[in-house]
């Protein structure tokens, strides 16, 4: 009687630790003056110079109301160089493109063609020349400014002559970015001061692109997003990015980044006259 009444009793003990509420560690919001808050930026930036991670990569239209997916490898060194290739769960590659910061080349091994055209990296619309590559590839059909920026945060906060205010909220930091208009918007929450958001606008004011951090994660000591979302309003599209098995700041050989043209494939020059 006594063995089963003290095995009760125990059983007792154990449900009620199980049910108990655990302790949760209650966020603090911290404080941080506008110098600080552009210093850590510039700062969490700067430690990072390459890249290489895979990808799970999700391309919506939403004129067209439809989606796909598909596996990737990613290359980049800054600024402007960068290696990204797509694939299906199973099969042989989607579409990829290069770019050494001068050419960029975007590959679709199914219809034999390679599109080329010559890049201005110092041109405020760098990338866009990308976007008319391949129409109704949706894969290889995005921007590639908007690309950049998933991993140039302070890209715009560097600029010259850029007025910069800050609001403060009761979660987050917004800073405003102004040179004769709005640029752009920077949210950081407060316990981190981990970027969560950035919004870029155009001349008349709309919003040109918006991209979302999540997820962050310590990568060699470095704060680094393991999701990233980017919507292209104009364009109306969003491509989310899931960066996995990310490696930081590895030594990557400069022919990573020059294209080899298969045999047999057609080239296509796009370059504008």
């Amino acid at each position: 009687m006594k063995k089963w009444l003290l095995s009760l009793i125990i059983l007792f003990l154990f449900l009620l630790g199980a049910c108990a509420p655990r302790y949760v560690k209650p966020t603090i919001y911290r404080e941080a003056t506008l110098e600080e808050l552009i210093e850590l930026i510039q700062r969490r930036e700067n430690r990072v110079k390459t890249i290489k991670a895979s990808l799970r990569m999700g391309f919506r239209d939403l004129e067209k109301k439809g989606s796909q997916h598909c596996l990737g490898v990613f290359v980049f060194e800054k600024p402007d160089r960068f290696r990204i290739k797509g694939y299906p769960q199973m099969g042989l590659t989607l579409f990829e493109v290069v770019s050494d910061g001068e050419s960029l080349w975007v590959y679709i091994p199914k219809e034999g063609k390679a599109y080329f055209t010559r890049l201005r990296p110092s041109s405020p619309d760098f990338g866009g020349q990308a976007q008319n590559l391949k129409k109704g590839t949706s894969k290889t059909d995005f921007n590639l400014q908007d690309l950049r920026s998933a991993f140039l945060v302070a890209e715009v906060l560097n600029q010259p002559d850029v007025n910069r205010f800050l609001e403060k909220r009761e979660k987050e930091y917004i800073l405003y970015l102004v040179k004769k208009r709005l640029l752009e918007k920077v949210w950081v929450e407060r316990s981190d001061f981990l970027v969560t958001k950035i919004e870029r606008f155009d001349e008349d004011g709309s919003l040109a692109l918006e991209v979302s951090f999540n997820k962050y994660q310590k990568i060699n000591r470095i704060d680094f997003p393991e999701k990233v979302r980017i919507y292209n309003p104009k364009e109306k599209r969003i491509l989310t990015l899931l960066i996995q098995k990310v490696r930081l700041n590895e030594a990557i050989k400069p022919e990573v980044f020059q294209f080899k043209v298969p045999k047999g494939i057609e080239i296509i020059s796009t370059d504008k006259k």
